[in-house]
C-alpha cells in the first residue's frame, strides 16, 4: 500500500492578518502572568494537609470535568475554580455536596 507524505503548505500572511496576530501575541502576553500565578496557587492549595486540601486532590484526580463537578456540587465552575486556588472557602454543604460526588464519604475516625 502506497504510503502519503504530509506536505507543508505555507504563504504570507496579509496585512490584516499580521495585524491580528500581533494582537493576539499582545493578549497572551498580558494574560500569562495572572495564568501562571493561578496555576501556582492552585499547586499550592493542592498540597495543603487539610480536608480543602484532600479534596483538591481529590477533584483533580477525576476523571469528571470541572464544570460537572461544579453542577453536581450547586456551584458555579468560577467558584470552583476559586476553591482550587484557595482563593474562596466553601459552605459546609457544599463541601458535604462535593465530596459525595467525587464518592468520598466522612467518618470519625477511632
Amino acid at each position: 500500500m502506497l504510503q502519503r507524505r504530509a506536505t507543508r503548505t505555507s504563504r504570507e500572511l496579509t496585512p490584516a492578518e499580521q495585524e491580528r496576530l500581533a494582537e493576539y501575541r499582545r493578549q497572551i502576553a498580558e494574560e500569562l502572568p495572572d495564568l501562571q500565578a493561578r496555576d501556582q496557587m492552585r499547586k499550592d492549595a493542592r498540597q495543603e494537609s487539610t480536608l480543602s486540601g484532600e479534596l483538591r486532590r481529590a477533584i483533580h484526580e477525576s476523571d469528571v470535568s470541572l464544570a460537572e463537578i461544579a453542577t453536581r456540587a450547586g456551584i458555579t465552575p468560577i467558584m470552583l475554580d476559586d476553591f482550587l486556588t484557595g482563593e474562596r472557602t466553601l459552605r459546609s454543604d457544599v463541601i458535604d455536596r462535593l465530596a459525595s460526588s467525587l464518592g468520598y464519604e466522612l467518618s470519625r475516625a477511632e
